[in-house]
């Protein structure tokens, strides 16, 4: 008994000196190796805009709550609508390492005639706490996306992106269109592990928000356009009768992120995830 009892001492002081001895290995460059990233995500309800350039009183758009907001006289198929789900979300992410899903926003692009949606910013209020070695959290900041948005006339020829009706994106009839601000990527912050006048220094960090499904992409000038803004935009187009899902994530750096804009191609916080295409009447907005 007396051997087994020593036998847990010597385990129970290796344990802990491996758990120290760890701790330390971090502590000596002084990074936070994981953080919790704690994210919740409404729309600002108070900065809707219609179609109409009614940023005051704006009509045709319903406010469901504050995750979910639907727009248009249905023509049989429903109202058109951008649902946030996923919020609040809390996850862990690696300094240095992989982009971690989070929230998620979908596109409901249905046909439908009336007033609709044109802009509004998306709020996110973050806090990251240490997770490994642990500290104590950072206070909350919230950050805005502004989202430029255009319900398409589906029988256009051409599309507002400059395409083909009935191929590619239009194929069903012309795809509505979505752009964000490129103000997603290097959030800079600072974080000292072993507190002010500790022998480390107090690191500095940089958190973007990136896109999972498909990336955002570099839209045509065409595109770009029509919701109003200058080219190059960043976004996506939502095929007619289908849900649209675009997943957000955080990455967690020690250096800034760069990415290059000119061509199409894979970027921050937006994206195409495709579920269900369905033919519908192309005659109305959509």
């Amino acid at each position: 008994m007396k051997n087994h009892h020593a036998n847990i001492a010597r385990l129970t002081g290796a344990l802990a000196l491996a758990f120290s001895a760890s701790v330390q290995a971090t502590l000596v460059n002084g990074i936070v190796d994981t953080w919790t990233v704690d994210v919740s995500t409404v729309f600002d309800t108070s900065t809707i805009c219609d179609s109409n350039n009614d940023c005051t009183s704006p009509t045709g758009v319903t406010v469901v709550n504050n995750q979910s907001l639907r727009w248009g006289d249905s023509t049989g198929f429903g109202q058109s609508g951008l649902d946030i789900s996923a919020s609040p979300s809390s996850t862990n992410v690696a300094t240095n390492g992989a982009a971690i899903n989070n929230v998620a926003i979908t596109h409901l692009n249905r046909p439908i005639t009336g007033t609709t949606l044109k802009s509004l910013d998306i709020l996110s209020t973050l806090i990251l706490t240490p997770f490994a070695p642990p500290g104590g959290a950072m206070a909350p900041a919230l950050i805005s996306f502004k989202v430029h948005y255009l319900e398409t006339p589906n029988g256009a020829s051409p599309c507002a992106d400059g395409g083909a009706n009935g191929s590619g994106v239009n194929s069903a009839g012309c795809a509505d269109i979505y752009v964000t601000d490129a103000q997603s990527l290097n959030f800079k912050f600072n974080y000292d592990l072993d507190g002010p006048g500790g022998p480390l220094q107090n690191q500095e960090y940089f958190i973007s928000f990136f896109e999972s499904t498909h990336g955002l992409n570099a839209l045509s000038a065409a595109a770009c356009g029509a919701v109003g803004v200058a080219a190059p935009c960043l976004g996506f187009e939502t095929p007619e009768g289908a849900d649209t899902t675009v997943h957000f994530a955080a990455l967690i750096t020690t250096e800034p992120v760069t990415i290059k804009v000119p061509e199409p191609s894979t970027l921050l916080l937006g994206g195409l995830g495709i579920a269900g295409l369905a033919r519908v009447r192309r005659n109305s907005h959509g």
